[in-house]
């Protein structure tokens, strides 16, 4: 049911960002995250009659979809460093955390969002995702800069066919 106009739909989004990799039985939290952006893939296939003089278009599909994450993570571990190489995190026996770039073929797993902002409301999500080689990372930045890992994530579709589960918690 439609929600009337209301000032209180008004959205600041936060919340905790997770990860639980394919064959764990636990979530790890990924510490804070900036961003976290959802972006749909939907490619059309247009029909054009050749009925008339000029090409018109008659119709249109939906040909495919998909969906990207990208987060950014301000909280440089090992761990989330891992995910930006594609590595295998190998644990020293000092505090040195080793990780081989680009060595993982497949990293994937369900991320999770935990809504938790104090202003609209709360959206969780979760989804299906695997991993890709995306964004940069400064491993040198400006005095007044926090270092960004830009992480990207190809959404897989789950069992039911959906490709990630939003839940929304009213608080209007």
């Amino acid at each position: 049911m439609p929600v009337p106009p209301n000032v209180l739909n008004y959205h600041i989004g936060k919340g905790i960002v997770s990860f639980q990799e394919t064959g764990s039985a636990t979530f790890i939290d990924l510490g804070n995250a900036p961003l976290f952006q959802y972006e749909p893939t939907v490619t059309k296939i247009d029909h054009f009659s050749a009925r008339q003089g000029v090409k018109t278009k008659d119709f249109s599909a939906v040909g495919q979809v998909g969906a990207t994450i990208t987060i950014h993570l301000d909280e440089i571990t090992g761990y989330n460093l891992g995910f930006f190489a594609l590595s295998h995190v190998n644990e020293a026996t000092t505090s040195n955390v080793i990780l081989g770039g680009l060595s993982k073929t497949t990293f994937t797993g369900v991320i999770k969002v935990v809504g938790t902002n104090d202003i609209g409301t709360h959206i969780d999500f979760t989804a299906n995702v695997s991993f890709i080689p995306s964004g940069n990372f400064q491993f040198i930045t400006d005095a007044d800069a926090f270092s960004i890992l830009e992480i990207k994530a190809e959404v897989q579709k789950d069992a039911s066919g959906n490709f990630g589960i939003w839940t929304v918690h009213d608080t209007v």
